[in-house]
């Protein structure tokens, strides 16, 4: 019986789009295509071949999910079971892909959550991801890795969302839960997740298209020219929310200034870039590993080390916009990783982008 793998990420599902109106929390327009995919590999594999789907983090995107009108810094299980049922309503093709898909016994789907949906760590929201894809015994071929950021294959093969390359996403897995201000047992999110909540999000209301820009520090400065108003009040804001919450949190004054250059260089300084450079410094150190998947940059990659690792990236299925020179006018969207094996057993990872079918028109889904 032959296997195929498909490792997909940073597909970002938001709470949908109602017909004509403006969403600009919601960056996913591509659930036919997701449809299609999985149709595609559901066929090809047939009732005798094995597929397994590993969804690599950031599926959901529920730090852009409001709660109660608002976006909770304090997510306890109830907040994130809630966030995630108002994604799964508002996706509801990308729900039935799902389910069709596990509806053959021979098909398998693991879950990572990346930095966008750590809320998946809880069980309740597990639990209700279950009910709506893979009700009743299907659930069983559902599996959610919680205890680390990494998906191991037994054929040197290491699949791992990517957030705790970076400093500022990193969270502890051995205790990523914490007391709140209520005694209720709410998500420890790092400091990048804060970031996001309170100083983009309220920003994509003005600027949709913030976060979909690559890199980030060239739009800065760009918004200074181009931009000013914009531009200084998305500076100061970050400065006073840096300093609130990362600098002003030491209680001694000492290890307030003695933490200022490792918080900037680690933290400030590497937004919006030098991530592949971490993934592949990772990738080198690693003994037995061949092939190391990740995702979270929005930056599809293949690359072969010099010591003959792949280092593989998902890239996204939303639409980025590349300042970068190098990538300028590129298309980078409906990425995915594929791994085949051939009779010997032997792994083939490949970089795909899915084309989907040929059509002749499409509908807009709201007046920009």
């Amino acid at each position: 019986m032959k296997l195929l793998r498909i490792v997909v990420s940073d597909l970002h599902l938001g709470t949908g789009v109602e017909r004509g109106k403006r969403n600009a929390y919601e960056d996913f327009y591509e659930d036919d295509r997701f449809t299609e995919l999985l149709d595609h590999y559901d066929r090809v594999a047939g009732e005798q071949n094995e597929v397994e789907l590993i969804l690599n983090g950031d599926i959901f995107d529920l730090l852009k999910v409001k709660w109660n009108g608002h976006w909770p810094t304090e997510i306890t299980e109830e907040i994130a079971t809630e966030k995630l049922r108002l994604c799964l309503e508002g996706h509801p093709r990308v729900v039935l892909a799902l389910r069709s898909f596990l509806s053959r016994p021979n098909r398998r789907l693991v879950y990572l959550p990346g930095n966008h949906d750590l809320d998946m760590l809880f069980e309740a929201p597990q639990a209700l991801f279950c009910r709506y894809v893979a009700p009743g015994d299907r659930a069983q071929r559902v599996k959610f890795i919680t205890n680390s950021d990494t998906y191991y294959l037994p054929e040197g093969i290491q699949i791992r969302h990517g957030h705790q390359l970076e400093r500022i996403h990193r969270i502890q897995y051995s205790k990523p839960f914490r007391v709140g201000r209520d005694g209720t047992r709410v998500l420890d999110i790092p400091y990048g997740s804060l970031w996001i909540l309170e100083i983009m999000n309220p920003l994509k209301e003005a600027r949709a298209s913030i976060d979909r820009i690559l890199p980030l520090k060239l739009f800065v400065i760009g918004s200074l020219f181009f931009d000013p108003r914009f531009g200084v009040m998305f500076l100061l804001r970050s400065l006073f929310h840096l300093l609130r919450r990362r600098i002003f949190t030491l209680r001694a004054w000492r290890k307030r200034v003695m933490s200022i250059p490792l918080i900037l260089r680690e933290e400030v300084f590497t937004i919006g870039g030098g991530y592949d450079e971490a993934a592949e410094r990772y990738l080198r150190r690693l003994r037995g590993v061949k092939t190391l998947i990740v995702g979270h940059s929005h930056l599809p990659r293949f690359r072969v080390l010099p010591s003959q690792q792949l280092m593989l990236n998902t890239g996204t299925w939303i639409k980025m916009i590349h300042l970068d020179l190098h990538y300028l006018g590129q298309d980078s969207g409906l990425t995915y990783a594929l791994i085949e094996y051939g009779e010997d057993g032997q792994a083939d990872p490949k970089l795909m982008r899915w084309n989907g079918t040929q059509r002749a028109c499409e509908a807009i889904a709201y007046d920009n």
